[in-house]
């Protein structure tokens, strides 16, 4: 993970090239972090979410001379609440295990995965092809295909 401190900005001439990096780097940390979605423990989603929220952030700082990007903005967010959701389920299943009040722990575990599911929906659909990734993909310069 890069927090600020750790990029680097070195060859970028303009503010538009360095608001481009930082939106990149931020979308290939949640691309790596995505595998969190197909079973990750607690902690792997918990950084996804963060990942996603630190996206988020360097989005919204550029919404006024990138209004494409708008809705991908509110997708991650969106994204993001599912997964914070996910994560209290999962604070409150260990409390509720630690206190023996073990069916406050099963149903906050299966709210959990509820969440989780629910935000891997929303990770799949936003790579459709008009899906809420294509303007920040376009924009931070990234391709894919499926092959």
């Amino acid at each position: 993970m890069k927090d600020a401190a750790q990029l680097r900005f070195g060859s970028l001439a303009t503010t538009e090239q360095a608001e481009r990096h930082v939106v990149a780097v931020r979308f290939a940390e949640c691309l790596q972090r995505q595998s969190a979605l197909e079973g990750g423990d607690d902690d792997q989603v918990h950084a996804f979410r963060l990942a996603c929220k630190r996206l988020r952030f360097a989005i919204e700082r550029l919404e006024v001379r990138v209004p494409q990007l708008e809705e991908t903005a509110e997708a991650v967010a969106a994204m993001a609440d599912e997964l914070g959701f996910a994560h209290d389920c999962a604070r409150l299943a260990r409390l509720a295990e630690e206190c023996g009040a073990p069916l406050v722990a099963a149903r906050a575990r299966r709210d959990r995965t509820r969440y989780v599911t629910r935000a891997r929906r929303m990770w799949r659909s936003a790579f459709r092809t008009r899906g809420e990734f294509a303007a920040l993909a376009a924009y931070a310069g990234f391709t894919w295909s499926i092959e």
